[in-house]
């Protein structure tokens, strides 16, 4: 008989024990589940500065737009073939071709 009130007395102090861990692991789960949202937003936010960067640096490298930008800012043309003259220094003065 003194067997089943230990047996009896265990159980009804286990019960407690077992919500409280339960609570305790519901409790650390949400923890990290709001962290891991938490880097998850970072993330992305980190992702769309990125494309941002990498398209600025893109549309940056456009030689049209090098080329539009030599053209307001410096005056630069861009030259034409024709327009080309080639000189050759050597042994004598210098001839144009």
């Amino acid at each position: 008989m003194k067997k089943y009130y230990v047996m009896f007395f265990l159980m009804v102090i286990s019960i407690p024990i077992f919500l409280f861990f339960n609570v305790w692991q519901s409790n650390k789960c949400g923890e990290i589940r709001n962290e891991i949202r938490s880097i998850e937003y970072r993330q992305e936010n980190y992702v769309e500065k990125n494309r941002t960067a990498a398209a600025d640096i893109a549309d940056l490298l456009a030689i049209e737009k090098l080329e539009l930008d030599a053209q307001r800012r410096l005056g630069l043309k861009k030259i034409r073939p024709e327009n080309i003259k080639l000189i050759i220094m050597g042994g004598e003065k210098g001839r144009e071709l």
